[in-house]
């Protein structure tokens, strides 16, 4: 498929070439943009890939990984998107479900130290056993794999059009010459979409991240108009010292945004935390990038999304399977988002509660979870289920298991007590940087970091 045929052909030419299309430390203008973009597209058909193969896309975060997905999709391949942070036993596992013909790994001068580069190596290598396309998407992510594990979910070109006409009828979104400062990895769904093909629709500049560290989020939010990040990132921002003198938007998605966390960055730097929320196999679902209906809101579905309420739990109509490789789990129509969420009958602005799940006694999950988080010692908890349960919570000095379990008992009765109460420093969290929700996925990092430390198995 020819650079003038492709879908996305119409958002590298729009701009002035000379313009700055990102940043990470270095500016590259839009005419770089297109000039390595349409020198990989020449390259890459040599090794034999070409419309319907599949490409997977691995290792240094760098411009040359967003200049190889351009290339990939100009070429009508499929490119399956893995995360940068993913260990060698993760990633083997993903490549075995997707079975790619072609792996493109990128190597940088640092790599392992989560550190951006502006270029790096590009390694081609044919796979053997791997499969060619069998389903029109043309971008392939993996959902965080909280609650169990990583589930592929697939774009069509026409999906992610759509969703960036959606997020452009969002007034308050990213507009021609603004900073825009993406401070998750490209891998993940808003941070490619909602934040790098968005502004490159409307003429924005991208600033990313030198490293994976609070002082690279930082150095990268203070040059910026716009942060879009996870929670975990407006905890360190909120915590700095250093102004974000441009700072006019700051939109939070991948996971629930702590009310503490939206109130420290709001005393701090002025601006209210606006949410995002979506899955991998929709894009974005609902939006309140301003903060309009507070902290614990997702905000208002988008244009054109339709979803509904089954049991609390938040379900989205989908016009295709999202899932490449099994059609199975897919019933046709609605996806359930197994999020718990409700919805205010004056505004419609959705609420997330939570994940779905009950114990054998039928408490929530969601409700042990928010009575061992209003401990005053406990600053996060997550709760295993459905039996037995089991919780993993961190917090102050002052913590004791003996406190927690009265605490629960206190508020919920003595069937909806943790079984198991685990005290550590901190919660396990998938790649993508969410918390982990499955035992068996918990109890393997729990070994593999009992190998670590003593080099025998458990």
């Amino acid at each position: 498929m020819s650079d003038e045929g492709w879908w996305g052909a119409s958002l590298l030419a729009a701009a002035d070439p000379r313009a700055v299309w990102a940043r990470a430390g270095d500016a590259v203008p839009f005419g770089t943009l297109r000039e390595e973009t349409a020198r990989l597209a020449r390259i890459l058909p040599a090794y034999g890939i070409g419309r319907g193969a599949t490409v997977a896309v691995h290792g240094t975060p760098s411009f040359t990984q967003l200049w190889c997905v351009f290339a990939l999709w100009s070429l009508g391949a499929q490119v399956i998107l893995l995360e940068p942070a993913l260990d060698r036993a993760e990633r083997e596992t993903l490549l075995a479900l997707s079975a790619p013909q072609f792996v493109l790994t990128l190597r940088g001068r640092h790599d392992g130290e989560d550190v951006f580069e502006g270029e790096c190596e590009v390694l081609v290598r044919r796979r053997r056993g791997g499969r060619p396309a069998t389903t029109p998407h043309c971008l392939v992510q993996f959902s965080s794999g909280t609650t169990g594990r990583p589930k592929a979910a697939g774009r069509t070109a026409a999906s992610l059009r759509t969703e960036l006409a959606r997020t452009a009828t969002l007034a308050a979104m990213p507009r021609a010459g603004e900073q825009v400062a993406v401070l998750e990895p490209v891998a993940h769904s808003f941070a490619l979409i909602g934040g790098v093909l968005h502004a490159l629709a409307v003429g924005a500049t991208v600033v990313f991240p030198r490293a994976a560290t609070d002082p690279a989020f930082t150095e990268a939010a203070a040059r910026s108009h716009v942060v879009l990040g996870r929670p975990r990132h407006y905890t360190a921002l909120a915590a700095t010292g250093t102004r974000l003198p441009l700072l006019r938007l700051a939109v939070s998605g991948g996971d629930a945004l702590p009310e503490e966390t939206a109130g420290a960055f709001a005393r701090r730097h002025g601006v209210l935390i606006g949410q995002a929320y979506g899955t991998t196999e929709t894009g974005l679902i609902s939006a309140d990038p301003t903060g309009e209906y507070g902290p614990g809101s997702i905000g208002v579905p988008l244009p054109g999304v339709r979803t509904r309420l089954r049991a609390g739990t938040l379900q989205v109509q989908v016009p295709g399977c999202p899932y490449p490789y099994d059609g199975r789990q897919w019933a046709g129509g609605w996806l359930a988002t197994h999020d718990l969420v409700s919805r205010d009958p004056a505004t419609g602005a959705l609420s997330l509660r939570g994940r779905d799940g009950r114990t054998a006694s039928g408490a929530r999950l969601v409700d042990i979870e928010a009575v061992l988080c209003a401990h005053r010692h406990v600053r996060e908890a997550v709760v295993l289920g459905p039996d037995p349960v089991e919780a993993q919570v961190t917090g102050t000095a002052e913590l004791a298991r003996d406190d927690l379990s009265a605490w629960c008992r206190r508020f919920l009765g003595e069937q909806a007590v943790p079984r198991h109460i685990t005290l550590v420093p901190e919660l396990a969290r998938s790649a993508s940087g969410k918390v982990l929700r499955d035992r068996a996925r918990l109890q393997e990092r729990g070994r593999a970091a009992h190998r670590a430390r003593t080099g025998r198995r458990p």
